[in-house]
Order: structure tokens, then C-alpha cells, then sequence
């Protein structure tokens, strides 16, 4: 009975250090047209001061988050299919999906320790100012992705992308600031 107790307490205290090594991603997006989202305007970054104070989005930004190391070229297309048109996640597969609250915040926890892609997709269609590390991680990840002509058209369809790299080490909670949409 000793023994049994020992290992039970032994499973308990690995099975949580275990679960202790995942980390958790948290941030903000600011959309614009909200009270604290910006726009590129000609003199550069502005705030949207016509914007009604403690306005909240009908709409919500969905944040995906997708391990960079995927073999998505493995994936049987009937999974790739239900992902990009109905947003179900291939069974077993390093892929999350978030809807930012409506402060803008979105949190990914108990997430693996590995290399992430961001992917923010603005519901209202605006155009965004990307920088140069932003696009490059969009295009590496549009050349990653099965079917790329599929998933702009379901997934990205009217909206803007963001895709910003972020990489995540066991136990580390990191919070990111992702490029404005």
C-alpha cells in the first residue's frame, strides 16, 4: 500500500511539473475605428479620435496560432478542407484558435513549448500597414500552408492578415504586442 501511495504521489507531482512546462501567450489587438485602435494616416501612426469613448467591436479579431514546424503537406486534404471552410483544427495537430474578448485580448495557455506563427485576422477587411518582419513571416507562412489559393479564400477571405513569428520556451508566458490592424 506504501508503494501504491509513493507512485500515485510520484505520477501526481511529474504529471503536473509536466504540465507546468507549457507556457501561455497573451495580447492585445487593437482594431481601427475602436477607442484605442490607430491608423496609418499621412503623417504616420494616429489615433482615431472620432472613435465614441468605451466603444466596443461587433466584431471580434480571430488569432490562430500555428506551429511553424508543421507538416501540413501530410495532412489528408479532407482535414485541410474542414479547417480553412468550417475552422475545425486537424485532430492532433499544434494548431489554436482564439476570438479576442471585447477589450481586444486574447490568451493561448497550457501551449507547448516550441516556434509559433501569430496569424490576426481583422473582421472589418481594413487595410493594415505591415513591416517588413510581418510580411516576411505572411508569405513564409502562405508558402507553408496546403492549398494556399483555398485558404485566402476561406480563411483570409475580405480581411486583413497579420502574421507575426513568436517563439515560446517551456514554462515562459510571454506577451505580445502585435502590429496594429
Amino acid at each position: 500500500m506504501k508503494h501504491v501511495i509513493t507512485l500515485l504521489l510520484f505520477a501526481l507531482l511529474l504529471s503536473s511539473s509536466l504540465a507546468a512546462a507549457n507556457g501561455t501567450i497573451t495580447g492585445t489587438v487593437y482594431l481601427p475605428n475602436t477607442e484605442r485602435g490607430v491608423h496609418a494616416g499621412p503623417g504616420g501612426m494616429m489615433w482615431d479620435i472620432s472613435a465614441p469613448k468605451n466603444r466596443k467591436n461587433a466584431e471580434r479579431a480571430e488569432v490562430w496560432l500555428i506551429e511553424q514546424n508543421i507538416n501540413f503537406h501530410a495532412l489528408p486534404y479532407a482535414s485541410v478542407q474542414k479547417w480553412y471552410q468550417e475552422g475545425k483544427i486537424p485532430e492532433g495537430q499544434p494548431i489554436y484558435h482564439v476570438e479576442v474578448n471585447e477589450k481586444g485580448h486574447f490568451t493561448f495557455q497550457d501551449v507547448p513549448a516550441a516556434d509559433y506563427y501569430v496569424m490576426i485576422l481583422d473582421p472589418n477587411g481594413q487595410e493594415s500597414t505591415q513591416n517588413l518582419t510581418e510580411k516576411i513571416s505572411r508569405d513564409e507562412l502562405l508558402q507553408k500552408l496546403p492549398h494556399t489559393d483555398e485558404f485566402e479564400l476561406f480563411m483570409i477571405g475580405m480581411r486583413t492578415c497579420l502574421v507575426q513569428k513568436v517563439s515560446l520556451k517551456n514554462g515562459q508566458n510571454i506577451k505580445i504586442r502585435p502590429g496594429f490592424l
